[in-house]
């Protein structure tokens, strides 16, 4: 539009972004820099493409996105003082998955694909059987049941609304200079000074490493924005597919390793730049994984011409 200030692509730096990039490099390079501006009216159509892609969900990554918007509501519900049954909560869920299934079937996320659920298999015509969805719908229905149950819901239920200080709000720090977006799924206060970070998990991964560096990097955010003291600080990872929880204490060493992680991450990102200062990156600079086995399930497949 005439007069609209044009998005600059300012490097920033997030644990998903880690992921990627660790994941493979053509991919990040597609992701944050290949399909810059695909958004765009008058984007060329490969550009415009490279963005549908970058937006695609897995049916396991669905899954994960329909119960953290439902649990989002829920805890909300809570926050505000008015609880959801988990029958309403199930309604939710149900309305959302046929909702977003129209939109991946019939192209609709095509039109606005950051907002419209696409799904990778019907980009790459390939059918979601009636056997997968069912599989979903009871593992997304089993997770939501189970969010009711769990340790750190009852902890906020038997505390009051008051007690519930974010839910999955986008925010961000500094580290190294560059912003950092986190987004806490819940921080609540469990007494005096001390605060519980809830990361809801929809896998079937029992507790890893990966989940203790994000609540760690929660944990940073936490102590920086409400000056808690590290040692006031726990993490709960709430695995809502196995109905396990698993805390995590976040003292500082734990805070420590997890700023010098995220240091080490930037370097790396940043060394591949051809110019670090303007963000500016090559294709070139950043080759195809060889491990096949990746590309199958990867969105820019097609990109690459590996599916």
């Amino acid at each position: 539009m005439p007069g609209q200030r044009e998005l600059q692509n300012q490097f920033s730096w997030s644990k998903s972004r880690d992921g990627i990039f660790s994941a493979c490099l053509r991919g990040y390079y597609y992701h944050y820099y290949g399909s810059w501006n695909g958004w765009r009216h008058d984007a060329a159509p490969d550009l415009r493409e490279l963005y549908i892609m970058k937006n695609l969900q897995t049916v396991p990554m669905w899954r994960g996105t329909v119960v953290h918007q439902v649990v989002q509501e829920i805890v909300g519900g809570l926050r505000e003082g008015r609880p959801l049954p988990v029958e309403q909560a199930l309604t939710l869920a149900r309305d959302r998955m046929q909702r977003d299934l129209e939109d991946s079937r019939t192209g609709r996320y095509r039109r606005r694909p950051n907002r419209l659920c696409g799904l990778v298999d019907h980009y790459y015509d390939k059918a979601v059987t009636g056997d997968t969805l069912q599989e979903t719908i009871v593992a997304v229905e089993g997770c939501l049941r189970r969010v009711y149950s769990a340790g750190s819901y009852q902890t906020m239920l038997q505390r009051g609304p008051g007690s519930i200080v974010e839910v999955e709000k986008l925010q961000s720090m500094t580290m190294s200079g560059h912003k950092v977006w986190v987004s806490p799924d819940v921080i609540a206060s469990t007494a005096a000074d001390r605060l519980m970070i809830v990361d809801w998990k929809t896998g079937a991964s029992a507790s890893s490493e990966g989940t203790r560096l994000q609540l760690a990097i929660y944990g940073i955010y936490a102590a920086q924005t409400y000056g808690v003291d590290p040692n006031q600080l726990i993490g709960v990872e709430e695995n809502l597919r196995l109905g396990e929880a698993h805390v995590h204490a976040l003292k500082e060493y734990v805070l420590e390793e997890a700023r010098q992680y995220m240091k080490a991450s930037i370097l790396r990102m940043q060394s591949l730049l051809h110019d670090p200062e303007r963000n500016v990156a090559l294709m070139d600079y950043f080759p195809k994984t060889d491990k096949l086995a990746r590309c199958m399930g990867c969105n820019f497949r097609r990109a690459c011409e590996r599916g």
